[in-house]
């Protein structure tokens, strides 16, 4: 989760924290493991059946991955799982789908909201993943793509519990524990967990912003800027399931959140000059701390009545903060004594949503319809006391409703088709200092089609869909931030919703997995620098704005056999091109149409003693991405070793990120103001030990409600 407590401190380097948000380089957890067949075996009396099936395999919405009698059952936890499966791509707060983006993960049809979830289950567990890269009409038209995640049934009852033990080191050494009980009896499965982190990062960025006015070059340098985050926070839960017997289960989940402070500090330096005189150099000093809690509650039933299945899911969500951001900036000008002044800022945001979900499903005409409902009623409020700027009082409410139907069949015994139409209504009202402001109101049909289909061994498919990014709250708040005596940020009100109309053709045949997509983007949003006001063309304003319409081109294809029944490489390259065309600081026109490659060469070799031992290689590009251009390529190198002892109960996991420590890519934001970022990367060490009795995969089948509102609370 970004954490609105760095906004001042992201507000200096906002071009590059929104990078490392939209398309992050390959990194750590990008690996890749991907088609190996293997044999089934039953014993029928005398005779003995054998057969060979694919552990990929395309269908009508993507593609599913086998896990049971493979070799990725031995990698560890379900995300290491993850890191080794076609075209995903493991980032610090979820999963992305290369060429797609954020992807939302389900286990046993629950939506995860904390990607830790993903540390509990044990990779033995998991009977298949299916990744979805155009997600049908039951899925909110926000979604990018869907990971969905089966596992085994649990076995085992009494008590369980698992104690996480973490210790990580980048630049600032960081210690996470997590403890899990539950107890299992009969259909009753209770469960409890309560976590505590210690977070410490330290960073150094290179960042120059460039603008012309009267067509000389006025130009900010920040030599060396040094960011600091020191984070405490805990968070505890509890769980209810009951499960009647296979086709009844009932449960609530209960989570709450507390960061007591997230606190940090940045030091940068700067140096403004016009026409290459100097106009002014500055030293700024920024102190954050944003106290921080949430409340998060699920309650579900999933049941079968005679042929109709029923879903139906009611969330709550209560988030509080507080930020207080407190600057000390020294400004001197050429030839006088420095002049020091003082700023302190205040925001208070709180959030609440109330939301739900209704789906229905019954056989029709040889397939499978599905229709349901969905509700969402958001309230946002943001107050900001801010002296160098106009205080900020908004109100936002929002709600939110839509209808959705599907379709399923196969025809001919081997065609596969899913069709779907999803409508949704949205009323957003905005208010400003107690007065109503404007609305924004949208009606939006959504269809979806897949078809998939094998053709000789090889199985292909295709999908057609259209997606829409809505800004988030705080996108659309007009509250004006100061950051320096030349840099202010807001976020603008007038900002539309972003379709993208999304093509693709993928295969799989043995060991080899291709992909390639086309998508139609109108008005992508984006962050773009502007003079602040007219009278005073000095001062940078930075603002999401809306794109031009454009389109984007990815091909990526994956290659994963196993040598010597040990090793497992995988290999694979991305290539994504778009055909965009921007303004830049000079006034010219400039196309952003490079194509960006990204290569990954995973190894793993797990030996019959138990050790597990990783050794990655990625590399990007360079390239244009929207409006960002990466000047110069880099190769990053991971290692991992794994082992498990005491009959598996004891599992310890070393895992470095950036042996060589070298990672740095300068990227370029192009805009009326173009902003160049260096942000140099260090290496990343952890150790985990994790002590684990009786423990099972969750029970709980709550899908959840109100996803897409949830991640526009940031």
């Amino acid at each position: 989760m970004k954490q609105k407590t760095y906004r001042m401190m992201a507000l200096a380097m906002s071009g590059f924290i929104y990078l490392t948000t939209t398309a992050r380089p390959v990194n750590d957890s990008t690996s890749v493991d991907s088609t190996k067949w293997f044999n089934k075996t039953h014993q029928l009396g005398e005779v003995t059946v054998k057969s060979t099936l694919p552990k990929i395999r395309t269908n009508a919405d993507g593609m599913k991955i086998t896990i049971t009698g493979s070799e990725l059952e031995k990698v560890g936890n379900t995300e290491d799982l993850l890191r080794r499966l076609p075209s995903i791509k493991k980032v610090e707060d979820g999963v992305e789908i290369f060429g797609r983006g954020n992807a939302e993960i389900y286990v046993n049809g629950r939506k995860l909201y904390d990607m830790k979830e993903l540390k509990e289950i044990p990779s033995d567990q998991i009977v298949n993943v299916e990744i979805i890269t155009n997600p049908g009409a039951r899925y909110h038209a926000t979604t990018k793509a869907v990971i969905k995640i089966k596992t085994r049934r649990p076995l085992g009852e009494g008590w369980g519990f698992r104690d996480e033990l973490k210790g990580y080191y980048q630049k600032g050494l960081s210690v996470r524990n997590q403890l899990d009980v539950n107890y299992r009896k009969g259909g009753l499965d209770l469960g409890g967990w309560v976590t505590g982190e210690d977070f410490n990062n330290h960073q150094i960025v290179y960042q120059e912003t460039n603008a012309y006015q009267q067509g000389k070059l006025l130009r900010q340098s920040i030599d060396k800027s040094n960011q600091k985050i020191n984070r405490k926070q805990f968070d505890l839960g509890l769980k209810f399931n009951y499960m009647f017997n296979e086709n009844q289960s009932i449960g609530a989940r209960y989570d709450f959140f507390r960061m007591p402070g997230m606190k940090g500090d940045m030091y940068f330096p700067s140096v403004f000059t016009f026409d290459g005189k100097l106009l002014q150099e500055s030293l700024s000093q920024l102190y954050t701390n944003e106290p921080t809690y949430k409340h998060n509650f699920n309650a579900y039933y999933s049941g079968k009545i005679g042929q109709w299945q029923v879903d139906a899911n009611v969330d709550g969500v209560w988030t509080d903060s507080k930020t207080t951001t407190d600057t000390y900036e020294t400004i001197k000008l050429p030839g006088q004594d420095g002049t020091k002044e003082d700023v302190h800022i205040k925001a208070f945001t709180k959030n609440r949503i109330v939301a739900s979900k209704l789906v229905l499903e019954h056989p029709l005409f040889g397939g499978k319809i599905s229709f349901g409902t969905e509700y969402d009623d958001t309230r946002r409020t943001e107050q900001t006391v801010n002296p160098k700027a106009s205080n900020g009082d908004s109100k936002v409410n929002e709600k939110i409703w839509a209808g959705f139907a599907e379709y399923s069949r196969v025809f001919f015994d081997k065609l596969t088709m899913n069709a779907g139409l999803r409508y949704e209504d949205v009323k957003t009202d905005f208010y400003e200092k107690g007065n109503f402001d404007m609305d924004r109101d949208y009606a939006d049909w959504f269809p979806s089609l897949g078809l998939a289909m094998p053709i000789g061994k090889v199985q292909v498919g295709a999908h057609y869909g259209i997606d829409i990014d809505r800004p988030n709250f705080q996108n659309l708040s007009d509250n004006v931030y100061y950051i320096n005596s030349y840099s202010y940020q807001t976020g603008n009100s007038k900002l539309k919703p972003t379709y993208t109309h999304n093509f693709s053709l993928n295969a799989s045949w043995k060991w080899l997995w291709a992909e390639a997509s086309y998508s139609k983007i109108v008005d992508d949003i984006q962050i773009a620098s502007t003079s602040y006001t007219k009278d005073n063309e000095f001062i940078t304003l930075l603002r999401p704005e809306n794109l031009a319409n454009f389109h984007r081109y990815t091909f990526q294809v994956f290659a994963s056999p196993t040598l010597f029944n040990i090793w497992h490489p995988t290999c694979g390259f991305i290539v994504t091109g778009q055909d965009y065309e921007t303004t830049i600081a000079d006034g010219s026109r400039k196309k952003m149409n490079s194509p960006m490659i990204n290569g990954i060469w995973n190894n793993l070799v797990i030996l019959k003693s138990g050790w597990r031992l990783g050794l990655d290689f990625q590399y990007q590009g360079s390239g244009d991405y929207s409006t960002y251009h990466i000047h110069k390529p880099c190769v990053t190198v991971n290692a991992s070793i794994q082992k498990s002892f005491f009959k598996n109960k004891l599992d310890m996991k070393l895992y470095a990120i950036d042996l060589t420590g070298v990672r740095s890519q300068p990227v370029t934001v192009y805009s009326n103001r173009d902003i160049y970022v260096k942000n140099n990367n260090y290496t990343y060490g952890e150790l985990t030990l994790t002590y684990k009795f009786n423990i099972a995969a969750d029970k709980y089948k709550g899908r959840g409600a109100g996803d897409q509102v949830k991640s526009r609370i940031k």
